[in-house]
């Protein structure tokens, strides 16, 4: 069983829907740059990988963005639980059955779940448990490629949806809120699973890699 990933609580930082948004956009296009580099070694094995210092480097890159990507979205659900009145159980269990609905496999037998995990790192975190989406012939690029969906997603349920242009509105506040939530969960979802899948192709460690992503949020005072 792979690691579990776990994300801190951001409590010195106040997103907002809007503001998450632009943010999921820009590390979005950060991502999307840092795959466009990786592209020539992506076909490596990991003993090739081992031999080319710049592939090496290049990866990291990948994996940081993907947490951030990842980070952006879990924070605004965190604060969406704080502030909205949006039930975090309920929220993992509909994107389980959309999963499910959709026909992705994955591990059924795990106990998918957002709890909170006190005292991890000196930190108040946010224990965060999705699936690894069994999904064949997925690549960094396709994942690009799907992230970018779930934020054009995202756009339509603040936009058109929330009548943001002076159209009527579609669905009330409460509906427009938990499907947000809902879309963040989805480009999350996106993110871990292709962190997964270069676990298992590259022998990344998770546990490391996430601990080094919380240590520069630290540095940074966010959390």
């Amino acid at each position: 069983m792979l690691e579990a990933i776990y994300l801190p609580k951001l409590k010195y930082l106040t997103p907002t829907l809007d503001s998450t948004l632009l943010k999921a956009m820009e590390e979005a296009g950060e991502l999307a740059r840092a795959v466009l580099n990786f592209m020539p070694w992506e076909k490596l094995s990991p003993a090739e990988l081992k031999e080319q210092t710049e592939a090496i480097a290049l990866l990291a890159d990948v994996k940081e963005e993907l947490l951030d990507v990842a980070q952006t979205c879990v924070t605004m659900i965190f604060v969406m639980e704080d502030s909205f009145g949006i039930d975090a159980d309920s929220l993992i269990g509909e994107h389980l059955a959309k999963l499910a609905d959709k026909g992705y496999a994955y591990d059924t037998s795990q106990n998918y779940r957002i709890t909170t995990t006190p005292n991890r790192q000196d930190g108040n975190y946010k224990y965060i448990s999705l699936p690894h989406l069994r999904l064949d012939n997925v690549t960094l690029l396709t994942t690009v490629c799907k992230i970018q969906e779930e934020i054009g997603e995202l756009t339509q349920f603040l936009g058109k949806h929330a009548g943001a242009s002076g159209e009527q509105a579609r669905l009330d506040p409460d509906e427009v809120n938990r499907g947000a939530a809902l879309e963040l969960l989805d480009i999350a979802q996106c993110c871990f699973t292709m962190m997964y899948i270069l676990a298992g192709r590259y022998a990344v460690n998770i546990a490391e890699l996430v601990a080094g992503h919380v240590n520069k949020l630290q540095r940074r005072g966010y959390c």
